[in-house]
C-alpha cells in the first residue's frame, strides 16, 4: 500500500541529503522538496521559520524504517513525521511506485 510521509528540514542542503539517502536506500520512490514558511510553538514561544518541506512517496511497509532513518539523520530534536495513505492513486503511478521500491 502506498504512503506519503511529510517532514521538514531547516535548509535545502539537509533536504537534498535526506532525499538522496532515502531514495538510495530504496525507502522512497520519490521525494519532493519545496520551500515553505512555518509557524509553530517551541519551548514556550511562537516561532516563524523558513523551511524545506519533504513529501516522501513510499510503501506502508517502510514507515518504521523511515521514522528511524529521519530520527537518526535529522538535525531537528523533534522532526516532523506525518504519514497519509492516499485515498486514490492513478494505476500507472501505483505500478511505478511498486517497482521503484521493493
Amino acid at each position: 500500500m502506498a504512503l506519503v510521509v511529510l517532514s521538514t528540514t531547516p535548509n535545502k542542503k539537509e533536504a537534498k541529503r535526506l532525499a538522496k539517502k532515502l531514495c538510495k536506500r530504496r525507502l522512497a520512490a520519490c521525494v519532493q522538496t519545496h520551500k515553505i514558511q512555518s509557524y509553530y510553538h517551541w519551548q514556550g514561544a511562537i516561532c516563524a521559520e523558513s523551511e524545506i518541506a519533504l513529501s516522501i512517496k513510499t510503501r506502508k511497509k517502510h514507515y518504521k524504517k523511515i521514522c528511524k532513518f529521519l530520527r537518526s539523520h535529522h538535525s531537528y530534536e523533534v522532526p516532523q513525521i506525518l504519514a497519509f495513505t492516499p485515498c486514490k492513486i492513478e494505476k500507472h503511478y501505483k505500478k511505478w511506485l511498486k517497482k521503484a521500491i521493493v
